[in-house]
């Protein structure tokens, strides 16, 4: 344990290496089974409609793939081949779950921690990705209790187990006692808040804009039929 670190601060930061390193690793490995050509798959037209509409949604929805990600699959010309070394976590499952062949979510949804039992690949995926917001969400207090922690760590080594190979169950449990950079999963954990909380202001600005929009199209819609 690096010095002045308590237990709880220790376990947090194991958990974010198990999720980031070795879990992003294994949903890596699991996604390059579902797309082997990431290129050709991101070619097809019928595909890259379908994330346009995910970038720049109709009036009232949301949007769900912001610039940077879309420039992360469609790069300027001339740029290396997009490969999932490319993608995070959430650029993954957002390709798993709107491309063919699509991933069966769990019963809960791809969004939410599913029932312990549930040993389909959609529902690893969701273990990976709850547990990666829910770091994102606890990095200000940067603690976990030793009870909370052992609970994360059988679901995150549950989903490891049933999306990765060999290598990431040996990765799984050696994180339980590795020398870690903690320094650098410090940062990185600040990279990946500072991710989603611009992402998440964007999204709220966005929508906000559609609201101002509408409001001024009926404001508009009002004066003129009162012009009549």
């Amino acid at each position: 344990m690096a010095t002045n670190m308590t237990k709880e601060e220790d376990n947090f930061l194991r958990i974010v290496y198990l999720n980031y390193r070795v879990g992003t690793s294994a949903l890596r490995r699991y996604f390059d089974s579902v797309h082997p050509n990431l290129q050709s798959v991101l070619s097809s037209p019928s595909n890259k409609a379908i994330l346009s509409d995910l970038h720049k949604p109709t009036r009232g929805q949301r949007k769900v793939l912001f610039l940077e990600q879309w420039n992360t699959l469609y790069p300027a010309s001339g740029s290396p081949v997009v490969s999932s070394a490319d993608l995070d976590v959430t650029l993954m499952v957002c390709l798993l779950r709107n491309l063919p062949p699509y991933v069966s979510p769990p019963a809960s949804g791809l969004d939410a921690l599913p029932q312990s039992n549930d040993v389909s690949p959609g529902a690893h995926i969701a273990r990976i990705k709850y547990y990666k917001n829910f770091i994102v969400s606890h990095s200000k207090d940067g603690k976990l209790s030793d009870t909370v922690c052992n609970r994360i760590w059988v679901d995150l080594e549950k989903a490891i187990h049933g999306l990765g190979n060999q290598q990431d169950v040996i990765d799984a449990a050696d994180a339980k006692s590795k020398v870690l950079d903690f320094n650098a999963l410090k940062e990185l954990l600040n990279v990946g808040f500072s991710v989603h909380r611009n992402l998440e202001r964007l999204n709220d600005y966005g929508n906000e804009l559609a609201v101002q929009n509408s409001k001024i199209k009926k404001l508009k819609s009002t004066v003129k039929n009162m012009e009549k």
